[in-house]
């Protein structure tokens, strides 16, 4: 227990470490005018709880659509220690942390990794989406208008055929199993594929997806009151919230310093400046927006590292044995 405590501790003391080199190029930012700038602390908590109220909906994607046979605790506690080991370890560490916890559950890493992927594609499209709907937002150029149109163009056409495959797969894959001779790699993973959840009922992915989409209209409101809590208001508000967490969560896919400090800040200011929104309270949002994710996460994610007594290098060991066991 003490030891997880000091661990944690690190953790912490690391990720501060690359919040304070990370602000220090935000221009003329100083941590005292900071202190002192007139934030409405009201919208700061409501961006807090909304952030927490997200991960909430995350865990019930889970509970009930993708894996309900794992209690909807025990899965709210695996998406807050998963968040909190990517806010506080470098390289997404907290994917493994998120496996190894909820497969704690059921004994059944493989099937929890495939919803992993499956979630993380579906958050893809969502963002997707998200991206369109802001470019109708923002005053591009007629050319840039152009390609967005294309990409937008392509993307319909990529998840139409792609529904097709998913459907042709589903509907064909024990025609598959029993005429072709399939490697023993491929086999397992088929075996694998026909037990989830999510790829064998219509409802079940109707379900993930409201969930899923739920989670993420949190994040918008959080990101709206964090706005609102330096005195931006009104439809400017709105939309570049709306811009700010496209950009910031796609940069983000890429793995890259504990909670993507750095590359959040550099998304979050890009997007501020499409808009007439002052510099510093520019470089005020690219602090207090990061900040609310640790306020509302890291707590939640501690009580439940010490409250379990989960090792972080013990996790990722356990997946590595898991994933040998797989592919043996």
């Amino acid at each position: 227990m003490k030891g997880n405590v000091l661990k944690l501790a690190a953790g912490i003391g690391i990720t501060c470490v690359f919040l304070f080199l990370a602000y220090q190029n935000l221009g003329q930012l100083h941590f005292a005018r900071i202190i002192h700038y007139p934030v409405h602390y009201f919208y700061v908590l409501l961006a807090v709880f909304a952030f927490g109220v997200s991960q909430w909906f995350r865990a019930l994607s889970w509970s009930r659509g993708m894996a309900t046979t794992i209690p909807l605790r025990h899965m709210f506690a695996s998406v807050c220690m998963g968040t909190g080991a990517n806010m506080l370890l470098p390289f997404r560490i907290g994917e493994i942390v998120r496996v190894v916890t909820t497969g704690r559950a059921v004994k059944q890493y493989g099937i929890i990794s495939v919803n992993l992927v499956l979630e993380r594609l579906l958050d893809v499209c969502i963002l997707v989406l998200l991206a369109v709907s802001a470019a109708f937002f923002i005053p591009f150029e007629a050319e840039v208008q152009e390609k967005l149109r294309l990409i937008r163009n392509i993307l319909l056409v990529g998840m139409i055929v792609g529904s097709i495959v998913l459907i042709l797969a589903v509907r064909f894959r024990q025609v598959w199993t029993t005429s072709m001779r399939l490697p023993g790699v491929l086999r397992r993973l088929v075996l694998i594929l026909e037990q989830v959840k999510l790829l064998q009922s219509p409802l079940a992915g109707i379900r993930t997806l409201f969930y899923l989409g739920c989670s993420w209209g949190c994040v918008y409101l959080s990101a709206v009151a964090g706005v609102m809590a330096v005195g931006v208001q009104g439809h400017t508000a709105w939309t570049a919230s709306l811009v700010v967490i496209v950009m910031t969560n796609l940069i983000m896919l890429i793995p890259s310093a504990p909670g993507g400090i750095g590359v959040f800040q550099y998304a979050c200011v890009y997007s501020l400046s499409l808009f007439a929104i002052p510099t510093f309270k520019v470089a005020i949002l690219a602090v207090l927006l990061h900040l609310v994710q640790y306020v509302a996460i890291v707590p939640l994610s501690g009580y439940y590292f010490v409250r379990d007594g989960f090792s972080v290098k013990e996790m990722y060991r356990n997946a590595m044995r898991q994933q040998e066991k797989t592919g043996a």
